[in-house]
C-alpha cells in the first residue's frame, strides 16, 4: 500500500489559496486537515478546519466529484449538533473544504482517556439525546432544506465532537448518502466496521436504522468501557456483528438504569425490525431519563481538564527537553569540532525526533474541531483572534528559548518606572448575565423571542436580564410562555408538548 503523506507545508503564514494555514491537524487516507484563517477587508479574520484532498486523488475524478457530493450534501444541514460547511473550492487542483471550528476534542479521546473508560449514565443519555437531535435533522430535514435527508453511514466515537461548553456535534459526512440512494443495494461496504449495522456490512439497502444501531453502539462502549462486538480480530469482529452476538451490557454495568440498558440492548439487534425505528422515537424514550441540566457544563468541565493535562504535559516535556540540550550544547562547546561532530549529530538527533513526535502528541488533543451551527461563528478581528488562541501556548512553549525569556523577565524587572501609573476609573460591572435551560417533552425544537435555537433540550443558554417569549413545536412553535429572568437567574423551563 502506497504511504499517504502531507503535501502542504504546515508554517505558520504559508498560504492555500485565500486560507493562511496554521498547523496541520492530521492525514487521514484521502484527504488533510489544517487549522487555516482566512483573513478578510476591515481586519477581520475567520478560523476554519481546511479539509484538502491528497494529491493522490486530486487528479481522480471518481473520488473528486464524492468529495464535492460530501460538501454538497452537509453544507445542507444547518443544526446546532452538526458541523456546518463554510465553503467548497479548487486551488491548483486540489479541492477543499473549509469546516467550521470548535474548541474540544472528539468523545474517543474522551473515553480513552476517562476512568474505566466509560461515563456515566445521565451523560450517555445526554450524548444519546444530541445525537438523535442531530439525526432527526439529518433523517428528516424541514422542508426549504432542498433534499429529503440523508443516512450518515459513519457514526463512531471518532466522528463525535465535544466543546468546552459540552456541546455534542456529529461531523464527517464522507460516507454519506441521500435516502433515495441508499434504498438500492451497493457491493461495497464504507464506514467503520465496529460500529456499523449488519445490514450495512452486506452492502445491503440501509436507512435510518442503520445510523441508529451506530449510536446505540457507541452509547454501548460509553457506557460500558467495551464495544459491544469485539472479537479477537477483525474477521470475528464481523462476525459477530452479523450473528448478533454481542456483550450483555448488563454484565459490565450492573448498576446501569435498566431503562437504559434496554434502550441500547434494543438499538442493537441484528434484525432492523427489533431497534429503535426513528431517531424521534429515541429522543422520546430518553427524554424520560432526561438528564440534569447541569450535565452540559458537567460534560464541558471534562473536556477542558482534559485539554489542559495535554497542554500541561506538553509544557512540562518541553521544558525538560529544552534544558536537556542547553546541557547538552553547553558541554559540547569545549569539544573538539572535527573529532566530536558526530558523536554530538547522533546526540541531538533523539531530542529532536521526541520533540516532534510530542507536538504531534500535543496536537492530536490540543486543537480547533469542526463544530455545528454556522450562525454562532462570526468574523472576529485578527488580534483578538490571536489573543485568545489557547493552542498557540502550547506551541509557544514547544519552542520558547528559555535563555531569551529569562534575559528578558530579567529586564522588565529593572526597569525603571518613572511616573505611577493613574488609579483605575471605577466603572459600575456589567449586569450578571443568566442561564436557561429549555427541555421539551416528548422532544421538540425551541424558539426563543422567535428566534429558532435548534432542538430540545437547550442546555445553559446564556441571556441578559429581561423578559423573553419562550416558543417549543415539532416543525413550527406550538406552545410559548414567557419567562423573566434576573441578573445571576439560573432556571429550568419544562414544555409538554402533549397536554
Amino acid at each position: 500500500m502506497r504511504r499517504l503523506e502531507p503535501s502542504l507545508p504546515d508554517d505558520l503564514g504559508s498560504h492555500f489559496g485565500p486560507y493562511e494555514l496554521v498547523r496541520r491537524l492530521g492525514v487521514g487516507g484521502t484527504a488533510e486537515t489544517f487549522e487555516a484563517i482566512r483573513r478578510r477587508e476591515g481586519g477581520f479574520s475567520q478560523r476554519v478546519c481546511l479539509k484538502v484532498v491528497l494529491p493522490l486523488y486530486a487528479d481522480n475524478p471518481s473520488f473528486v466529484r464524492l468529495f464535492k457530493r460530501e460538501a454538497m450534501l452537509a453544507a445542507k444541514l444547518r443544526h446546532r449538533n452538526i458541523v456546518g460547511v463554510i465553503d467548497f473550492g479548487e486551488v491548483d487542483g486540489r479541492s477543499y473544504i473549509a469546516l467550521e471550528l470548535v474548541d474540544g476534542i472528539d468523545l474517543r479521546t474522551l473515553l480513552d482517556t476517562h476512568d474505566r473508560n466509560r461515563l456515566d449514565p445521565d451523560l450517555v443519555v445526554l450524548f444519546g439525546l444530541e445525537l438523535a437531535a442531530a439525526l432527526v435533522h439529518a433523517h428528516n430535514p424541514p422542508s426549504g432544506s432542498g433534499f429529503e435527508g440523508l443516512v450518515h453511514r459513519d457514526i463512531s466515537p471518532a466522528n463525535v465532537l465535544i466543546s468546552r461548553q459540552g456541546e455534542v456535534m456529529l461531523t464527517d459526512f464522507g460516507v454519506a448518502k441521500p435516502k433515495a440512494d441508499v434504498r438500492r443495494k451497493s457491493s461495497e461496504a464504507k464506514g467503520k466496521f465496529p460500529d456499523m449495522s449488519p445490514e450495512q456490512l452486506r452492502g445491503e439497502e440501509v436507512d435510518a436504522r442503520s445510523d441508529l444501531f451506530a449510536v446505540g453502539v457507541v452509547l454501548f462502549e460509553a457506557l460500558a468501557g467495551v464495544r459491544p462486538y469485539e472479537g479477537a480480530n477483525d474477521p470475528a469482529t464481523i462476525m459477530q456483528i452479523l450473528n448478533g452476538e454481542h456483550a450483555e451490557l448488563i454484565e459490565w454495568v450492573p448498576d446501569a438504569p435498566p431503562k437504559l440498558v434496554a434502550l441500547i440492548e434494543r438499538m442493537i439487534q441484528p434484525d432492523p425490525e427489533a431497534r429503535v425505528q426513528t431517531a424521534a422515537e429515541l429522543i422520546e424514550e430518553l427524554a424520560e431519563m432526561a438528564p440534569s441540566p447541569r450535565v452540559h457544563k458537567r460534560l464541558g468541565t471534562l473536556v477542558e481538564e482534559r485539554m489542559d493535562e495535554e497542554r500541561t504535559t506538553a509544557r512540562e516535556v518541553s521544558s525538560t527537553i529544552g534544558k536537556a540540550m542547553a546541557e547538552e550544547a553547553e558541554a559540547e562547546a569545549g569539544e573538539t569540532p572535527t573529532g566530536m561532530a558526530p558523536k554530538a549529530e547522533a546526540r541531538r538527533r533523539p531530542w529532536i525526533v521526541l520533540l516532534g513526535l510530542l507536538l504531534a502528541g500535543a496536537a492530536a488533543f490540543a486543537i480547533w474541531w469542526p463544530r455545528g451551527e454556522p450562525s454562532r461563528v462570526t468574523d472576529t478581528p485578527a488580534d483578538a483572534v490571536a489573543g485568545t488562541d489557547a493552542d498557540a501556548d502550547a506551541d509557544a512553549a514547544a519552542v520558547a528559548d528559555t535563555a531569551a525569556v529569562a534575559a528578558a523577565e530579567a529586564v522588565a524587572d529593572t526597569e525603571a518606572v518613572t511616573d505611577p501609573a493613574p488609579p483605575p476609573r471605577q466603572t459600575a460591572p456589567p449586569p450578571k448575565p443568566a442561564t436557561l435551560d429549555v427541555i421539551v417533552v416528548p422532544w421538540g425544537n425551541v424558539w426563543i423571542n422567535g428566534k429558532p435555537r435548534g432542538s430540545a433540550p437547550l442546555m445553559d443558554a446564556r441571556l441578559k436580564p429581561g423578559r423573553y417569549r419562550i416558543s417549543a413545536g415539532q416543525g413550527e412553535p406550538s406552545k410559548t410562555r414567557t419567562v423573566r429572568l434576573r441578573p445571576g437567574d439560573d432556571k429550568t423551563l419544562n414544555v409538554d408538548l402533549t397536554r
